[in-house]
């Protein structure tokens, strides 16, 4: 399914649940290799927490606002050109603890069981 289709249709569409589901799971397992600065990952964690509240209830709008939001943290999505100023945060890999958060995020979209249905 297209990026953005999400917004069209019916909640109840399981076509279309997979969809958006599978593009979540598909972003966080991208986002356990990015490199961030500490207030980006700060960021993702907050985003974490609302792709895991919304995956727990089945609400598949509010998973399509938090994979959104995680898409404009992708750091491939804007390289700057030429090196980086010297004042420039230190760019690191996630922490264990986020990278734990991610793998579980993802097992619990491609399994395909809510919360609500375990």
């Amino acid at each position: 399914m297209p990026r953005g289709l999400w917004n069209r249709g019916k909640d109840d569409d399981p076509a279309r649940a997979a969809a958006v589901r599978d593009e979540a799971a598909e972003l966080l397992r991208s986002a356990r290799d990015w490199e961030l600065t500490p207030t980006r990952w700060s960021v993702l964690e907050e985003i974490l927490d609302s792709v895991s509240a919304a995956e727990a209830v089945g609400d598949l709008k509010g998973l399509a606002r938090a994979t959104r939001d995680l898409r404009l943290l992708d750091p491939l999505r804007l390289t700057p050109l030429g090196p980086p100023p010297p004042d420039a945060p230190v760019r690191t890999q996630a922490s264990d603890r986020t990278r734990e958060r991610l793998n579980v995020l993802v097992h619990r979209l491609s399994s395909g069981k809510t919360e609500r249905n375990r």
